[in-house]
């Protein structure tokens, strides 16, 4: 055995030691085989801002609270996006490893362009890098059922959790609770023992309204409803004292400043360049020849705006894909960089955000949510804030498969495990 392997099996070993489950971590197989087998729910409200629970009341999220662990905040990757941020707390491997780089992304040797609204691509495996949690128990001889999560529509390593749909933001939330309860209404040895669970709006209402407004605060309620729905699906079912309940979100939301916009083309000439990624970062390819060109004048554009060659580009972000362009940038909080100016937006019927994420980690109003609860975590207990790096290596634990090789430190992962 390899030192890398040794290692990953002593990190896994540790972690079964905390979870307090070392005989399942050394024997589960197949589905039914091990008694009191692990049941692992995952939620995520996206845009759930860490401070969210002090702008409205949300008692099942509270009940969590109470009778589980949560994190101060959980710190997103950069960039500080949705499809970036659900994969990396899923596989433990920041962006700049499992090759989502942003929400949009251009692969140059294939010339082929990943984004949200183009569903062949988010289903194509070329991708994904990493093991996401539900391969991980899949491999293990286990079952997974996926609502919505960023690429579980995608079979990687070759692999498809058991039961998965295509994203629809249409479906409404409600649904997608009674979904994952008929998943676990199966018989045994066709029950997943991993569910994931997916909820835009939070998120949704941040960026029309802004973190401050009413419609979140109702967005919040609504959202703690749907957990709501769920604790008291596992409870019919026998369930609650079972499963273990993870809460998390994959960024915050920040408040934009009405004038605090920089108009991209009013530094460059967009010509020379393919803006993939953009508001409040941006990623650029340059036309060949205008690599220095572009830079420099971006990099004099405003004290707003940070703007750093790939090369270049903080090492604490750990983002250095061939997948980033070669110009990333981004502007400081409640600030926007947007492609034209607001009167050509406007005519274009394109709604100014009130909030956005995508800003520096390190940004507070960028952190997100954990809170878990269940047999595999600790009671009554608030941990500092951490990277959601670590996410996957406790999901692991709490459900006794062994993880992948990925970045998370098992000293923090162990901090969330009785």
């Amino acid at each position: 055995m390899g030192s890398r392997s040794m290692a990953i099996s002593a990190v896994w070993r540790a972690l079964c030691v905390a979870a307090g489950m070392v005989a399942l971590c050394g024997g589960a197989t197949a589905l039914g085989q091990v008694p009191g087998e692990p049941l692992l729910v995952l939620v995520s409200f996206d845009g759930f801002r860490w401070d969210y629970l002090e702008k409205a009341t949300a008692p099942n999220l509270r009940s969590l609270i109470t009778r589980g662990v949560r994190a101060a905040g959980l710190i997103p990757s950069f960039p500080a996006k949705t499809f970036p941020n659900h994969y990396t707390i899923v596989t433990g491997l920041y962006p700049g490893r499992h090759g989502i780089v942003a929400n949009t992304i251009r692969d140059l040797p294939s010339g082929r362009v990943f984004a949200m609204s183009r569903p062949r691509e988010v289903g194509d495996a070329m991708w994904w890098g990493g093991e996401p949690i539900w391969v991980t128990v899949e491999r293990a001889g286990r079952r997974a059922a996926t609502m919505f999560w960023p690429g579980s529509e995608a079979a990687i390593g070759g692999i498809r959790p058991s039961y998965w749909k295509t994203y629809q933001e249409s479906m409404a939330g409600n649904d997608r609770v009674d979904q994952a309860l008929r998943w676990m209404d199966l018989p045994r040895g066709r029950r997943p023992s991993l569910v994931t669970l997916y909820f835009e709006d939070v998120d949704s209402d941040g960026h029309a309204h802004g973190p401050e407004s009413p419609e979140v605060r109702r967005a919040i309620e609504r959202v703690d409803g749907y957990l709501g729905r769920l604790l008291r699906g596992l409870a019919s079912r026998g369930l609650a004292s079972h499963a273990n309940v993870v809460v998390v979100s994959d960024h915050g939301m920040a408040a934009t400043v009405e004038g605090r916009v920089l108009e991209l083309d009013d530094y460059i000439t967009l010509s020379d360049v393919d803006v993939v990624d953009i508001n409040p970062t941006i990623g650029l390819f340059p036309r060949q020849g205008r690599e220095e060109t572009v830079y420099r004048l971006l990099a004099r554009a405003s004290p707003h705006l940070r703007v750093y060659r790939r090369a270049e580009i903080p090492e604490a972000w750990h983002y250095r894909h061939p997948r980033v362009p070669p110009i990333v940038g981004v502007v400081e909080e409640g600030w926007q960089i947007v492609r034209g100016s607001l009167t050509d937006r406007a005519l274009q019927h394109v709604k100014p955000l009130r909030g956005a994420h995508g800003y520096d980690p390190g940004v507070a109003a960028m952190r997100g949510i954990f809170i878990a609860a269940g047999p595999a975590f600790r009671t009554g207990a608030t941990v500092p804030a951490f990277e959601n790096v670590h996410v996957y290596n406790a999901l692991a634990a709490a459900l006794a498969v062994r993880p992948a090789p990925n970045d998370g430190d098992a000293a923090v992962a162990r901090t969330l495990l009785r």
